[in-house]
Order: C-alpha cells, then sequence, then structure tokens
C-alpha cells in the first residue's frame, strides 16, 4: 500500500470514531494506520508485509495499553452521583412539598429529588443532600 493509501486508512478511520460509539477503539487503529503510513513515507517500512506488521502491532499494543484508561477518562460520568454527595448542596429546579418529588441540580446535572425535611423547598433554594439512593437525592433545605 501506499503511504497515502495509510494515511487516508487512518484519517478514515479517526472520522469513523467520531461518527459511531465503538467504544474507542477506531481511535487506536486510526493512529496506527497514520504511524504506519508516516514510517513508510520515510522509507522505515518498506515491504507490505512489514507495513501490516506494525499496523497490527501498533493497533494491539495502543488498544491494550491505553484504551481502557482513556476511554474511562473521555466516557467519565461528571455527574456522577455516590455517597461522597452527601453534605453537598443541591439547588430544587422546581417547588418540592415535604415528603414530595421534583428536580434538583447537583454538580450542573438534574437528578430527581425527594425532601425529606418538614418545609417545602422552593424553585431556586439550596438543599443539603442528607442521603442517595440510586439516583435519587434525599434533600433538607438549608437554613
Amino acid at each position: 500500500m501506499p503511504w497515502w493509501g495509510w494515511i487516508v486508512l487512518g484519517a478514515a478511520l479517526l472520522g469513523a470514531e467520531t461518527l459511531v460509539d465503538t467504544q474507542f477503539f477506531l481511535v487506536f487503529f486510526g493512529v496506527a494506520a497514520l504511524a504506519t503510513g508516516a514510517l513508510h513515507g520515510l522509507g522505515l517500512a518498506e515491504p507490505v508485509w512489514l507495513q501490516w506488521a506494525i499496523f497490527g502491532a501498533l493497533c494491539v499494543a495502543g488498544a491494550s495499553t491505553f484504551r481502557a484508561r482513556l476511554y474511562g477518562m473521555i466516557r467519565r460520568d461528571a455527574g456522577e452521583v455516590s455517597q461522597g454527595t452527601v453534605g453537598e448542596l443541591a439547588v430544587a429546579r422546581e417547588p418540592i412539598a415535604p415528603g414530595g418529588r421534583g428536580q434538583a441540580e447537583l454538580r450542573g446535572t438534574v437528578w430527581e429529588a425527594r425532601n425529606t425535611g418538614g418545609s417545602p423547598i422552593a424553585a431556586g433554594d439550596s438543599a443539603r443532600v442528607e442521603r442517595v439512593e440510586g439516583l435519587v437525592l434525599f434533600l433538607r433545605r438549608e437554613g
């Protein structure tokens, strides 16, 4: 394959990753193709069998070494709710009656919320997270 064929293949694979969620595999294939094309363009990978061997080795090495770590960093849910959110302040997006349910915003993400206090929480009021069960925040109005 000519050196520019590897570059075109690499660009196509990188572009395909942006269109389809392949769980971050095509990125490594695309980078491997670009690197193979660059090596071939510099005259360091002349026989076709060597080009394919380099491409395969780079695909396996990249995907097995870096994929899980990078995919986890990219796909991490910034609004993840855990017991570590207990004590933080959430903002009610709608009025929530005592014992009632509604929506509240925490860390820039909207969550299902339940008012555990004896007084209503008005829209825009801050409420302290008392506990978390699944994706439901149990709140008590602040102040």
